[in-house]
């Protein structure tokens, strides 16, 4: 079997933004990315599934990953289905931060590339944010994004919904810094990356990927 029909053989692949990003994984030597969220002080089963089983083995296919600990967008929160997430203090984030890299490092060894959004995140300020990237976002195709959508009945803030174009900076940063082309994340993350795949395309005209992996739990 193809490299990408293992990955589906092994239950790694929910679903992907193009066609034509399966001979891509096969022949290797994309730059791609996966996030994690430093909401405690410890890697847990879905990033052994995302940053372990997955990384490894792109990385052993000859793709090269960069894992984002998320200094800046860990400060807001990933918008839950159907309640507001919790903050936590930005003395928490780093020091979860600095435990998660620890336990990255070990497992998969030095040669993995881990970055902090915070470096990029907490330098803007509000008028750059709505300036240079809130112009390219159209309300009415983020509230179609499924985990907006769920929490409209219920009530979203501004806070959370703005995540959605925190995370596709990340993508922005990553492919003018990096060359990253792809995204990695959970299915529930699909409304997020396509955000940044479309963010980029339409500030440098390119075309990037995403590819999200079945959640273990609900």
């Amino acid at each position: 079997m193809t490299f990408f029909e293992e990955l589906e053989y092994r239950g790694l692949v929910n679903d992907i933004t193009s066609p034509e990003l399966v001979e891509k994984i096969n022949n290797g030597g994309l730059t791609f990315y996966i996030g994690v969220d430093p909401t405690g002080d410890s890697l847990h089963i879905g990033h052994y599934q995302s940053v372990i089983a997955m990384t490894k083995r792109l990385l052993e296919h000859g793709h090269k990953p960069i894992i984002i600990a998320g200094g800046g967008t860990g400060l807001i929160g990933d918008p839950k289905p159907n309640v507001e997430r919790p903050m936590i203090s930005k003395e928490q984030v780093a020091h979860n931060i600095e435990c998660i890299k620890k336990q990255i490092s070990k497992i998969m060894g030095e040669e993995i590339t881990i970055v902090n959004n915070a470096d990029w995140l907490l330098e803007m300020n509000a008028v750059d944010f709505l300036r240079d990237y809130g112009k390219h976002f159209n309300i009415n195709y983020m509230i179609n994004k499924d985990t907006v959508k769920r929490r409209l009945d219920i009530g979203i803030t501004y806070t959370e919904f703005s995540y959605m174009i925190l995370q596709s900076i990340d993508f922005l940063k990553l492919y003018e810094k990096y060359g990253v082309t792809m995204q990695i994340g959970g299915q529930d993350q699909w409304g997020n990356i396509t955000a940044g795949i479309e963010l980029i395309r339409k500030i440098h005209g390119a075309e990037c990927y995403g590819l999200t992996i079945p959640l273990v739990t609900k």
